[in-house]
């Protein structure tokens, strides 16, 4: 099990733009992703307003930013990194090697299929002395189908929120695996992909289920907004 998991973490979706965020993908891609400085930036004010955790989607303008960041702050950062795709695993491990994140998770397309890869993943994970962990897409069928195939995953990346936004194949399968599951859970999409505003009771919902929250964050506005609400909600 890697050092505890932080409770809240910056995600890092919106710097690539992922589909989720709709006619604002694109904007996001092109102000985050295609500017390295732009993301820097908002890790070091992450790690200022003391959330110096990231959920990293390993892509190397995000590599080089958080490199970029601790060089710079010289702060000692919490990384779950995730790869990608497994199309270029090893290309990716070794993007990721010098920042020895202490989590790493394999693609949801991937966990989700049961690729057959799996396992010999996992030992190259553990062989860069970080935790294993599974990202899935649909975590009401997923999560039940790896813990019964034995994978020696520690942590589990799965959409939570009080919507239901992302939660595949259903709400109700989705929250019975999150209570039934003994692995460690990272909430990602918390905020539905910017539909949610962050409340209380927001997070008090998805704390119940997740030990960590990662949140896609766009501005330090809504970094200072977001991560008040959160840490008045675990504290």
């Amino acid at each position: 099990m890697p050092r505890q998991i932080p409770q809240l973490m910056l995600g890092t979706s919106p710097f690539i733009g992922t589909g989720q965020f709709g006619t604002k993908a694109c904007e996001y891609r092109d102000r985050f992703f295609h500017d390295e400085r732009a993301m820097k930036q908002l890790f070091i004010a992450s790690a200022r307003q003391g959330v110096n955790a990231v959920q990293l989607i390993v892509y190397e303008p995000l590599v080089n930013a958080l490199t970029a960041a601790i060089k710079e702050t010289g702060e000692d950062f919490f990384i779950a990194a995730t790869i990608p795709s497994g199309r270029h695993f090893e290309r990716d491990l070794a993007l990721i090697r010098p920042l020895k994140p202490a989590i790493i998770a394999i693609h949801a397309l991937s966990c989700d299929a049961l690729d057959a890869r799996i396992e010999g993943w996992i030992e190259e994970i553990r062989a860069l002395d970080a935790s294993p962990a599974a990202a899935t897409h649909y975590p009401g069928a997923t999560i039940e189908k790896l813990d019964n195939a034995g994978f020696d995953f520690e942590v589990y990346l799965a959409p939570v929120n009080p919507a239901g936004y992302a939660m595949e194949p259903d709400y109700e399968s989705t929250l019975k695996a999150l209570e039934t599951t003994d692995k460690k859970i990272i909430a990602i999409k918390p905020l539905a992909a910017g539909r949610l505003k962050p409340t209380q009771s927001l997070f008090s919902f998805v704390y119940k289920y997740a030990d960590s929250v990662s949140v896609g964050i766009t501005s330090e506005a809504e970094m200072e907004e977001t991560y008040a609400v959160a840490k008045e909600t675990v504290l």
